[in-house]
Formats: structure tokens, sequence, C-alpha cells
């Protein structure tokens, strides 16, 4: 046996003992799998652990029609399923179709030369990318022809305009118009559009609003946008299926646009503030700070963040979401990005400072924005370099695009509610911990850019401290930083819905 074998071997007998370690023991499943219209039926290849079903990623390939790719050194696996694929790595929860960002909540197992995936959650992904419609009743998988095959809408604001992408089921013929009083209609051919998917308010501050009118061979979505004079180009895209509308114009660059009447803020105002998007800094190869006796910041992070999910989740007010449960390390964009597909109402950063200054003791709440002091800016150079982690192309777009959403960032209708977000936290700190706060700063983290919703990122206590970081390691502490956080979320929360009931 050549020494890359042996290597292989041994990479799989640890990816083994640690799946079995992870799930503990496991129990076969009796799935059946079953295709619409036709109602062909499959049993399929499934695992019980501890209540959850789990299904085989070779058995969910071969019941699709797909085709499945298996990369041991990495742990890593993809299913090309026609005109889309899923991508996976071991233990994550997270998976990938193409540029999208899915949760699914669990993470990922191996067993039986296969990958193991949670099938509540891989259902919801699944219906958000793939052309069939996916059900799940506990005992039964479906896959059915879709009902609807224009399913939703995102817009994102880049260096050179507006993005605007259509999401489709099926490959459809489309016609784009601009009319002279700013609205671009869109006319999809046979379409069939989920209305209710494009019933909230967009968060750019560009889109004032977005209309959806069912014909009998077409569907019509009409978007208004703010600025006049401007220019598109439109595009159908594979992997996920959607037509790509890049808007070009002065407008669209610069989102100053002094003089014109805000935007309407439905997305914020009149939503209720429910799903609340956790994100334990760092994780995997990414330590973050290290104190002064080895405390690790991804480590009391995640416990911290562990502990705000259960106080949330234990609130009915709530919809807690993590972007990371285990020891994983999550691109920063991902998670910002994570945090806008599932329609996060707030997005909070949890982290633990650290100085070259030992003495530096406390607790700051920021958000985005320009830094003004040193204190700030020593503090997003420690959390932004983070991307060493990260490929290098990422590297590139942080470094060439932050200044930009900078200046977009502080003209949105955010930063006011990210900014009062902050002051309560830093106040329920105080009160709610051993460790005096610092108070509210802002500066340019990468991990709240593009964050479309309140975004805060907390520095719990400076870990270079030697008192702070017992404090960090402390199950008590780590306690009472969640319990403050979730105070300060639930104050927020009764705070802004009450203006807006008021205003009703």
């Amino acid at each position: 046996m050549n020494i890359h074998r042996i290597y292989l071997y041994k990479m799989i007998m640890r990816t083994l003992i640690l799946t079995l370690a992870l799930f503990g023991t496991a129990f076969g499943a009796k799935v059946t799998g079953v295709r619409l219209p036709d109602g062909q039926k499959t049993n399929l290849k499934t695992f019980e652990f501890d209540g959850d079903y789990f299904i085989s990623s070779s058995s969910l390939a071969e019941f699709l029609g797909g085709t499945e790719t298996i990369d041991f050194f990495s742990k890593t696996g993809k299913i090309d399923f026609g005109d889309y694929s899923i991508e996976y790595m071991l233990f994550s929860p997270f998976l990938k179709s193409g540029e999208t960002i899915l949760n699914i909540y669990k993470p990922v197992g191996y067993m039986d030369g296969a990958y193991l995936l949670p099938i509540e959650y891989l259902v919801q992904a699944l219906n958000q990318v793939s052309p069939d419609e996916f059900d799940w009743d506990g005992s039964t998988l479906t896959v059915s022809p879709p009902t609807f095959n224009v399913t939703g809408i995102s817009a994102s604001q880049k260096l050179n305009g507006l993005l605007l992408e259509i999401y489709l089921k099926e490959e459809l013929r489309f016609d784009a118009i601009k009319t002279n009083d700013s609205w671009l209609y869109l006319t999809i051919s046979e379409g069939k559009v989920d209305s209710l998917a494009f019933t909230r308010k967009l968060p750019i501050p560009a889109v004032y609003e977005i209309k959806t009118y069912q014909f009998d061979r077409s569907t019509q979505i009409s978007i208004r946008l703010r600025p006049r004079d401007f220019t598109f180009t439109a595009k159908l895209r594979t992997n996920p299926l959607r037509i790509q509308v890049l808007v070009r114009g002065e407008g669209f660059l610069d989102s100053s646009m002094a003089g014109e009447e805000p935007p309407v803020r439905d997305d914020f105002d009149q939503n209720t503030i429910d799903v609340i998007v956790i994100d334990p800094g760092h994780g995997g190869e990414d330590d973050g700070a290290v104190g002064p006796d080895g405390v690790r910041e991804k480590d009391v992070v995640l416990e911290i963040g562990r502990r705000l999910f259960e106080y949330l989740n234990n609130d009915s007010g709530f919809k807690p979401v993590m972007t990371r449960q285990d020891d994983l390390f999550i691109p920063l964009s991902d998670r910002t990005a994570l945090a806008n597909s599932v329609g996060g109402d707030m997005f909070v950063s949890i982290h633990a400072n650290a100085s070259s200054n030992e003495k530096a003791r406390g607790a700051i709440a920021f958000f985005l924005a320009d830094a003004k002091t040193d204190q700030a800016r020593a503090a997003a150079t420690l959390e932004n370099s983070s991307i060493r982690f990260e490929k290098i192309e990422n590297q590139k777009q942080y470094l060439t695009d932050l200044d930009f959403t900078l200046r977009d960032m502080i003209q949105t209708e955010f930063q006011r509610e990210s900014a009062d977000l902050a002051d309560i936290i830093q106040e329920k700190m105080d009160k709610g911990t051993k460790v005096k706060s610092r108070g509210v700063d802002q500066a340019g983290f990468f991990v709240l850019d593009k964050a479309y919703m309140p975004a805060v990122l907390v520095e719990t206590a400076f870990i270079s401290n030697s008192k702070d970081e017992e404090l960090l390691k402390e199950s008590e502490f780590q306690d009472k930083a969640a319990k403050a956080i979730y105070e300060s979320i639930a104050a927020f929360k009764e705070k802004y819905e009450s203006q807006r009931k008021s205003s009703e």
C-alpha cells in the first residue's frame, strides 16, 4: 500500500470516528421517496440520530437522477442535478448552491461511504434552488413539478450599479423595458409567480416598490426605481436559474441622492422583529484572540452565542438563527449572506476584544460606519484579520469594496437603528455583567458589511486582560452576557414595534 493510499485510509477512518462521536448511535430508518405526478416510489438509505432523520448523499443523488462527487481529502461533496447543484462539507451546517449559502442547521455527517444530510432542513434548502418542489412529512420525501416557476427576487448594491435577480424554476423567455416614470417592467412568458415572495420591500434605497401581475400566459414583475436616469442589461443565468438585471446610472453608484424623497420603509418598520441572526465570531482554524492563559475567543463566543440562542428560542416572540453552531470557520461575507437569505430582522456578531495594553478592560458595542477613534480602528483591524483564512479573491473583494459599502451603508435607514441597538446592549451589559461598559463606537467591520438589517458587533470583554479572560471562561459570565444581549434585543423589539403601532 503506497503512502497516498495509507493517507486516504487514515482520513476515512478519522472521519468515520469523528462522525460517530458527533452523532452517537445511528439507527437505520425506513424512508420512502415519491416522485410525482407518476407516484414512483423508492426506498431511500437513511439514518435516525436522536429523532432527526438523515439521508445518504448517494441515495439522494440516485433518487433525483443526479451525479455525486466526493473529495475525501477536503471532506467535501457535491451533487449535480441538471441545472443546479449543492455542495457540502463534513461537520458544516451550510450548503452552497452557486453563489447561494443555505443553512441546514444540523452538521453534515458521514457513514458507509456517504455524507449524511438532515432531511427536514435539506428540503427547505432544496426548495430555494431546485426547479422541483420538495415536501417531507416525517416518513416520506416527495418531489413534484413546481406550482410556481417565478419564485423570488434579491437585490444587492455593486460597485458598478444595482444588481437585481429574479429566481426561476425553469428556463423562460422574457422581455425587459424601461418606462419614463422610473419603472422597470419584466414580462416573463409562461411565468407563474409566487406573489408572496415579492411582497416584502427590498432593503435597497434605490428600489421604491415591487408589484406582480399574473396573466393567463405570462407574469409581469414591475419594479419602481428611485433615480430616473438609468440604463440596464438583462440576461438569463444558471446555477441557480435566474434573470439577472444590472442597473447602471449615477444615482445607483452614489447613495447620497441629495434632495430625493426617502424610500418607504416597509421592510423594517412594518414587519415583526422576530428573526434574530446570532453570529459567534471566528471558528475552525481561526481562533480569534487568545488570552494570557490560553483561552480562545472562538470558544467563549460560541458558548455565549449558544446561550443567547436558548434565551431567544424559549421566547415565542423570536426565531433565532446561528451562523455557526460548532467549531467551524465561516467566511465573513457568508455570515451576512445567510442573515439576508433567511430574512433576518437583526444581526448580532459576538466577539472578545484584545489589546497590546494588558490593562484594557470592558465591553463595547459597535455599529458599521467610518472609525473615528484609535480604539475603534484597532478593534476593526483585529476582527477583520480573519480574512487571512479566506480565499484570495474574497480578500481582494473586501479590500476594494468596503469603502464604497461604508458610504452606502451610512446613508441607509439601518444605521440609526444599529446605533440604537448598540446603545441598548452596552447599557444592559454594564448592568448585567461584572464588566464595565466602554460605550458605543463605530468602525468598518467586514462581518457587518451588507447586512440589510440593524447590525451590531459586541466585544463582550478584553480577553487580553487576565481578569476579563478569567470572567470569559466562567459559565456564570457567559450566561450573564447572553442574557444581557437577549434583554437588549427584547427591549429593541418592544421599542420599535410600539412606535410602529402608535403611528398606525
